[in-house]
């Protein structure tokens, strides 16, 4: 008996039986919250996708809906990417396109509570005007080990807070749908304004070569830049949404059929003068200036050599007319401060507002070039929904006004100059959408 209490066989194995106890709850725990940082992560990607797709509605709403989708309002629209993340409400039914619900554990549940407010100073203020979409995302789930420490259920949460802000200044310039791109060495100086386009493909801004002068407000497009890196990397590219273009219901009227005017001046539509300009060309070192009016063209206006155009005017291009410059022309045109029904046909009567302090009104999908040495200085909105508009060779574009058009290029010696001209702009500035929690 004495020597077999003095056996010390099997000791360590009992004493590492012991130890390995609280070694094996340690390491429980360890795992169980590591199952807490992977739902942490989860609740977070979900709640960061949720808070900047509502943000995105909302500057879809603040564009007007132009270019995007409202068919559903922001809070469904978080909730859609959260499901999308696979972090859906509880007792949600709704069928998200896209969602990737999974079957719960017993016992445990999530919610997505979506806001829309203010966020200042860490504080936030819920409202409905405001530029800020919060996600709350959570996720309730049993305790098993830590049970033990007296926790019956854990509540795993994350919140995302996404702002729709607007690029500083608005653009002068805008290419509704093409890109707007810079080859050779043009010379931009617009600092009151910018230049945007709504283009959404890769290279909705393009920067050929190196040798351009920048001076903008603002360069921004819903794609993105190709190109010299110096520019592109001062561009805001990605933006939230489109640019609304206040111009569109411009886009589907049908422009009136008239007879040619008689004589070899331009004539200014009226009652008594409901005409149209055909084929109209300066040559020479004609100089022309224009009292005011509606002139409505077809053919071609030609500027060529020496000739110049002056004075106050709206120039609306019928289908299949075209606007061209080369050699050394000038044209310095100030569009009419109001248009009155008087000096428009019964169709375009009720656009009387939007075609006031308008310089070109042009539908046409036929490209528009100006080049040579020309000038132009257009006091008001040149506005060519569907033509590509180029300034090729030595052209010196200025004057407070803006250009809107399918695309925008500037080639070669091209100078585009609106100093100073912040309250001519009346495009709304881009948007875009950033996390800030």
């Amino acid at each position: 008996m004495r020597n077999l209490l003095r056996n010390c066989r099997g000791s360590v194995a009992f004493a590492t039986v012991v130890a390995l106890v609280p070694l094996i709850g340690a390491i429980a725990l360890g795992a169980e919250a590591g199952s807490w940082y992977v739902t942490k992560q989860h609740a977070q990607n979900a709640a960061d996708a949720a808070a900047y797709s509502g943000a995105l509605r909302v500057a879809c709403s603040r564009s007007g809906g132009i270019g995007c989708d409202t068919a559903q309002d922001y809070v469904w629209r978080s909730k859609q990417f959260a499901a999308q993340q696979s972090f859906c409400n509880a007792g949600d039914t709704t069928a998200y396109p896209g969602a990737r619900c999974l079957t719960n554990a017993t016992g445990t549940s999530q919610s997505v509570q979506v806001d829309q407010g203010t966020y200042a100073g860490g504080a936030w203020t819920s409202g409905a005007s405001g530029s800020f979409v919060r996600v709350v995302a959570s996720q309730q789930q049993p305790a098993y080990l830590t049970s033990l420490l007296g926790l019956s259920t854990l509540n795993i949460t994350a919140t995302a807070i996404a702002k729709v802000q607007s690029v500083a200044t608005p653009p002068c310039a805008l290419a509704l749908t093409g890109s707007i791109s810079f080859q050779g060495s043009p010379n931009i100086n617009a600092p009151n304004c910018g230049m945007a386009t709504n283009s959404a493909a890769a290279n909705a801004l393009n920067f050929t070569g190196g040798g351009m002068s920048m001076n903008l407000g603002s360069l921004s497009s819903v794609g993105g830049c190709t190109g010299a890196a110096q520019f592109c990397n001062t561009a805001l590219t990605y933006t939230a949404a489109p640019i609304t273009n206040p111009f569109s219901p411009l886009d589907g009227v049908t422009l009136p059929t008239l007879a040619n005017c008689s004589g070899g001046n331009l004539v200014a539509y009226s009652a008594a003068t409901p005409c149209k300009n055909n084929n109209y060309t300066l040559t020479g070192n004609t100089d022309v200036v224009l009292p005011g009016g509606v002139y409505f063209i077809s053919g071609t206006l030609s500027l060529k050599g020496n000739a110049s155009l002056k004075g106050t005017a709206l120039f609306i291009l019928l289908p299949g007319a075209s606007f061209s410059m080369k050699g050394s022309g000038t044209i310095i045109m100030t569009g009419n401060t109001t248009v009155t029904t008087a000096q428009l046909p019964p169709v375009l009567q009720p656009y009387a507002n939007l075609l006031a302090n308008m310089s070109i009104y042009d539908r046409d999908t036929a490209a528009v070039t100006f080049g040579g040495n020309s000038q132009v200085t257009f006091n008001g909105t040149m506005y060519l929904p569907n033509a590509a508009v180029t300034f090729q060779g030595n052209p010196t574009v200025n004057g407070c006004g803006e250009l809107i058009a399918k695309s925008i290029a500037f080639n070669g010696n091209a100078t585009f100059d609106s100093t100073g001209c912040p309250n001519a702009v009346k495009l709304p500035s881009n948007q875009f959408v950033q996390l800030v929690k």
